[in-house]
């Protein structure tokens, strides 16, 4: 069984109704999980926005699933020119670097970690099966989400990073130190010359969205943001898109490699 994990329903919605999934009624209370009746489909386990909430996510998917392997996937923000929403990044490396914006330094990105190599194959096997434009990277988690076109190229100037999140370093971390096989994906929401309006950033809240009330009163207060968040419903429907395009892709190419290593095993 592989598990999955993600920080916001908007992200999985597709992946979810893609295959018949029912949802883990004993998850904790702040997390949303959904269980697959297939076997060729992956737990889905929702932490909410931030490091520490993957963290919580990740120990309790390994006690509840016992997964062969992980998946991080979600959302991200581009931090060099030639991405754009949509496109799928594998990560080559993960990091990570602590503090806010104003106390990041060249020196700070700290406890770097690789993916399985077997992993990695099939994500990269499933974006070319799969059609999907694609770039493999570093991915930097940060402890916020990175709003500025600025903070976003400095970022990708700094650290070579090809884009940024705020949870799969964590993820990475524990799967490591579990010995369990990892890979992490995004899916390019923003790309590096957008400046992303505030309210995007849910960092320590939950997988559920924010009400369209939310929006419109944001939109009232602050109407100059109103076409970028016309943009970024557009961008979150083709990154949605692209994530559930890779993951039915590499749950097939990840069975083919792993049943091709049990047999060459067996023999």
């Amino acid at each position: 069984m592989i598990v999955a994990i993600g920080s916001l329903q908007r992200e999985a919605i597709g992946i979810i109704r893609s295959g018949d999934y029912d949802r883990v009624e004993d998850a904790p209370k702040d997390f949303i999980a959904f269980r697959p009746l297939a076997e060729n489909l992956p737990v889905i386990v929702l932490s909410g926005s931030g490091s520490e909430r993957a963290s919580r996510a990740t120990l309790w998917a390994i006690e509840k699933f016992a997964p062969e392997a992980i998946i991080s996937f979600g959302f991200c923000g581009a931090t060099k020119g030639d991405s754009i929403s949509g496109d799928i990044i594998i990560a080559s490396k993960v990091t990570v670097l602590p503090g806010t914006p104003f106390e990041w330094s060249i020196g700070d990105a700290t406890n770097s970690l690789d993916p399985d190599r077997t992993m990695l194959l099939a994500a990269r096997t499933a974006v070319e099966v799969g059609g999907l434009d694609y770039y493999n990277g570093m991915i930097v988690t940060v402890s916020q989400v990175a709003t500025t076109s600025g903070t976003k190229r400095w970022l990708g100037e700094a650290f070579n990073a090809t884009a940024l999140d705020t949870e799969s370093h964590a993820i990475a971390k524990i799967a490591t130190e579990k010995d369990i096989p990892w890979i992490v994906i995004a899916s390019v929401l923003d790309d590096s010359e957008f400046d992303v309006p505030k309210i995007v950033n849910r960092t320590g809240f939950g997988p559920t969205e924010r009400g369209f009330m939310a929006y419109l009163k944001h939109v009232v207060k602050t109407p100059l943001d109103f076409p970028a968040l016309m943009r970024l419903g557009k961008s979150s429907t083709r990154a949605r898109a692209s994530l559930t395009a890779f993951m039915i892709s590499f749950m097939d190419v990840h069975e083919t490699l792993t049943a091709g290593e049990d047999l060459s095993e067996s023999e």
